[in-house]
């Protein structure tokens, strides 16, 4: 996909789809991508999507846009997602009025193994609470950290928040936590780990985040009592 940006208004778009893919466990796809101008100003914002099973868009895993590249650069997406999980990967170029050049991303490739920077994550566990308490998520990658990486929790929607690391296991493993404090039953939803690093970007599975209403919490409790003073 090239796509001219001169002459463009900003904010104009250009989509490339990429076929519905079903793979189980962590694998890789990677790409070549290039923003060139004459003048030296980024031509605009190269985005990376992943939508699972048919659902919302969400917010970019990846993105390309502050200065123009030297050529063409190699970027890897860290994709794990588990049967029967389908997902899709999104291409967007973004124009910047004024600011004349190219977008472009060539030679899309699916590996069928971990990525060789980006880092993976491993399967991302369910959470469950009751209504009023924290909930943590736990997202554990197989890679190398850097200080430079940037960790989030994405929603389903696409809310992003932020991640921090709480522990590096070896030179090829770490993990991060992030709570989603004072839930309600209207933070029932869906989460994935993401990472951006400079080899490209990692996504975890989406894990559900079940939180216990009042009345199953009295439910609960009148069986608790019954069995405690049977009649």
């Amino acid at each position: 996909m090239v796509v001219n940006a001169s002459g463009r208004a900003s904010g104009q778009k250009a989509h490339l789809y990429m076929p519905t893919l079903k793979e189980n466990d962590t694998h890789c796809i990677d790409f070549l991508y290039s923003l060139s101008s004459r003048d030296g100003a980024s031509p605009g914002t190269l985005n990376v999507y992943i939508k699972v099973n048919g659902g919302a868009q969400g917010n970019p895993v990846w993105n390309a846009s502050d200065t123009v590249t030297e050529g063409w650069v190699k970027a890897e997406l860290a994709i794990s997602t588990f049967w029967p999980n389908s997902y899709q990967v999104i291409f967007e170029a973004v124009s910047v009025q004024g600011h004349p050049g190219f977008i472009a991303i060539d030679d899309i490739r699916v590996l069928a193994h971990p990525c060789r920077k980006a880092p993976h994550f491993l399967r991302l566990q369910n959470v469950e609470v009751n209504v009023g308490q924290n909930a943590t998520f736990q997202c554990t990658a197989g890679g190398k950290w850097s200080q430079h990486d940037k960790l989030w929790l994405q929603q389903w929607n696409g809310k992003d928040t932020a991640l921090m690391v709480t522990r590096v296991v070896n030179h090829r493993r770490f993990s991060a936590t992030v709570s989603v404090g004072d839930t309600s039953q209207r933070s029932t939803s869906r989460y994935r780990c993401v990472i951006r690093s400079d080899g490209g970007s990692g996504v975890s599975n989406y894990a559900d985040l079940i939180v216990k209403g009042i009345q199953f919490l009295f439910e609960n409790f009148i069986y608790d009592y019954e069995d405690c003073f049977p009649s």
